[in-house]
């Protein structure tokens, strides 16, 4: 009967380490990988025992008839073993449905996998389907300490009329000869989609997305009301104008809602008295100008305008880098073009490092070979190092602040007006923003749980973090500070500290740029200091050495603000100085223009190169306890590093001193997936939980995979984030706009 008990252990599998995806970033993961593959067989010893006892037949056969009959649970898997052993077709699907240990399980095969569509159509004597699959998480007892829960999966295939905690407490007597125990809290059976409960926040959702829904077909259905008008009434010989937008956030409305104003300056007038929707044909006007004044002429028409699918996709497919003119005064593309192919070029960057993160976690059935093939290759520190990305974003985010606002500040007299000034920039940065997230966070909360089912899929809400949004939801731009290791959406840890830097420090920076320069330059340098500061005193004394990325460090210390504001400083400082001083003071004569950017350039790649790749023997050998200080001066430092390598790269591009540099970055064919980077991020985890928890079998990851896979989310996520944009980001942006145009 003992071993019977590990007929339905051995039945189907699921899930992969027991980590939370999105919480464990990929330095973590690598130094879960490095310490996993310094087990000794010796180590696996109980498991290998396990693994060589689990002969499912024979356990069938020997103990079926010292099954207990207890309950309908009980009564249906004895029925199914009683058909086994009588041969009955109905029965043999039980069996075959559930995981078997499949080759390389030294190599950290512990994902199980049989086929999940199996089991749930399995019958017992009827044709009515009866099968629910469950999966069981056994911890590893190692002889090393892992920094997560290093765990065998095991599938089973039971009846549904048993629950986990009947299938865990029976399987704990069967095993405990094994001197092993099942995880209950780690381990759960599946249900479909369609029976699982829904609350609140499903319904919310669902409400939220229908009338997001009846909003965009009313948008559009207007649209093409206003444009057969146009068509009827207008005859337009010249081509639509071309729409620029320079607003990093993805500016929601037209720019020809600050063209002239055609009925003030009296071209194109309707006749007096008469409608322009009745109107006869008159003198040219383009779409957008007759657009633009049917707003203008009723009110009602700007919300269901600002959410026209064609509109708003036309508006993204035609925007393109705004024109100005340089201080040689040639009219050329806007110096900080070259921030649009960073800023996508960074995002894809952090896009794979998830991707490879959360597969290998959940899906990967060789995790040992990877280490071995993949750490010590010099160039996969490329991916061990990813997390200075997330402080280029905060450099963009310090730059383009300062930039756009520190000279309409300046024009500003009087307390009042620059008290506005800053209320209105709060306001503004928090409409943007929100919208969005909000969505994301209603939607992916709400709907996650319940769009699909697999073997791996998180319907419990644990391993995809749904269950703490639905008690932390409202912790939104704070999230770093107030419960930071149960954040909802874990990823959002980098809004909540872009937006405080935002609305406290660069308010702070300009106005002390303004009253008193040197006063403004000390104040970033103290923040550049006391973020290194911070950094390195918080990973010294918690003993953190150079890849140290688990839960607390998260909490403690990788998200907090007062510890990456400093790559935020680099960039507004890097703001004002071009602003103050857009031209180096260096003559342009040909030995200059070859030695500048040779010397600039070459001091950035040192810099950069020596943060991404200058640690690939430290990472071959492992680090021990003793390598804490230098550890933690690395991290400290390497990020302000690496920032200043592209902070001279950028300033290097906006004064036109790489001027191959300038077009490559700078390139139009990055303007709208720049555009659609605030949404890729917000939804690009949401998409790579639900493509690999809904894989139905584990995989054994190497180069080809991982470039396919890197390649397919990257598309997945910029359409996520065009399906975001024209939901809820332009809308608002059109409807901001427009209130504050009439204010």
């Amino acid at each position: 009967m003992q071993k019977l008990g590990s007929f339905p252990v051995l039945l189907f599998l699921l899930f992969g380490l027991n980590i939370k995806g999105q919480h464990i970033l990929l330095d973590e993961f690598a130094r879960e990988l490095r310490r996993i593959s310094k087990i000794s067989p010796e180590d696996l010893s109980s498991h290998g025992k396990l693994l060589a006892e689990l002969d499912v037949p024979r356990m069938l056969y020997q103990n079926v008839g010292q099954f207990p009959i207890t309950g309908e649970c009980d009564e249906d898997i004895w029925s199914i073993a009683k058909g086994m052993l009588t041969n009955e077709s109905w029965a043999t699907p039980w069996l075959d449905a559930c995981g078997k240990p499949p080759p390389g399980i030294m190599i950290g095969a512990l994902n199980w996998f049989g086929s999940y569509d199996m089991c749930l159509k399995n019958t017992i004597n009827s044709a009515i389907p009866v099968g629910r699959y469950c999966t069981l998480s056994i911890p590893a007892k190692l002889g090393i300490k892992t920094p997560v829960p290093f765990s065998l999966h095991l599938g089973l295939c039971v009846p549904n009329s048993c629950n986990k905690s009947q299938i865990v407490r029976f399987l704990n007597k069967v095993l405990s000869n094994f001197s092993v125990e099942i995880s209950e809290t780690a381990s759960y059976c599946q249900r479909k989609s369609g029976e699982l409960e829904k609350d609140g926040w499903f319904w919310i959702a669902i409400t939220l997305c229908a009338v997001l829904g009846l909003m965009l077909v009313i948008g559009t259905i207007t649209e093409l009301w206003l444009y057969v008008r146009w068509t009827n009434l207008y005859t337009s010989t010249t081509p639509l104008p071309t729409m620029e937008n320079n607003d990093t956030t993805s500016e929601g409305a037209n720019n020809t809602s600050e063209a002239k104003d055609h009925t003030e300056e009296g071209e194109h007038q309707p006749v007096e008295g008469v409608s322009v929707v009745t109107a006869a044909k008159y003198p040219v006007m383009s779409y957008v100008e007759y657009r633009n004044y049917c707003i203008k002429q009723y009110r009602g028409l700007f919300i269901p305008c600002a959410y026209s699918l064609p509109f708003n996709t036309w508006k993204l497919w035609t925007s393109k880098c705004p024109q100005v003119r340089w201080p040689d005064g040639v009219i050329r593309d806007h110096p900080l073009a070259c921030l649009d192919g960073i800023r996508f070029l960074t995002m894809t960057w952090i896009i794979f490092g998830h991707y490879m993160m959360i597969i290998t976690e959940i899906l990967s059935n060789n995790v040992m070979v990877m280490v071995d093939k993949f750490l010590n290759r010099w160039t996969f520190q490329v991916l061990l190092n990813s997390t200075v990305s997330v402080d280029t974003f905060f450099f963009m985010s310090g730059l383009l602040t300062i930039y756009l606002n520190l000279n309409s500040y300046r024009k500003i007299r009087g307390w009042a007006k620059k008290a506005k000034f800053w209320a209105v920039f709060v306001v503004h940065r928090f409409v943007r923003l929100t919208p969005l997230y909000m969505f994301v966070l209603i939607v992916y909360t709400g709907l996650f749980t319940h769009l699909y089912d697999g073997p791996v899929y998180d319907q419990e809400g644990t391993t995809s973090g749904v269950n703490v949004c639905k008690e932390n939801w409202y912790i939104t731009y704070l999230n770093t500070l107030i419960k930071p290791t149960t954040r909802c959406m874990d990823w959002t840890w980098y809004l909540a500290d872009d937006f405080q830097f935002t609305v406290v420090l660069a308010p702070i920076f300009i106005s002390l740029i303004v009253w008193n320069r040197p006063t403004g330059i000390v104040y970033t340098f103290l923040l550049i200091v006391s973020a290194a500061g911070a950094y390195f005193g918080m990973a010294y004394v918690a003993n953190y050495g150079y890849y140290s990325m688990d839960d607390e460090f998260l909490g403690t210390v990788y998200g907090k603000p007062y510890a990456r504001w400093g790559t935020y400083a680099m960039g507004m400082i890097l703001g004002w100085i071009l602003l103050d001083f857009p031209n180096l003071p260096i003559r342009r004569t040909w030995r200059n223009v070859i030695l500048v950017p040779a010397i600039g350039l070459g001091v950035a790649s040192a810099l950069c190169l020596s943060v991404e790749y200058g640690l690939a023997e430290v990472a071959q050998k492992w680090l021990t306890h003793d390598d804490v200080l230098i550890g933690s001066l690395y991290n400290a430092l390497s990020r302000p590093a690496f920032i200043l390598g592209v902070a001279i790269i950028v300033y290097l591009c906006a004064t036109r001193w790489a001027e191959p540099y300038r077009w490559l970055l700078g390139w139009s064919g990055f303007r709208i997936v720049a555009r659609l980077t605030y949404g890729a991020f917000m939804i690009h985890t949401p998409i790579q939980n639900f493509c690999i928890m809904g894989s139905r079998s584990a995989v054994v990851s190497d180069e080809v995979d991982w470039t396919t896979g890197y390649i397919i989310h990257v598309v997945l996520a910029y359409l996520g984030a065009y399906v975001l944009a024209v939901v809820t980001e332009l809308p608002v942006a059109a409807m901001e706009k427009y209130i504050r145009g009439r204010a």
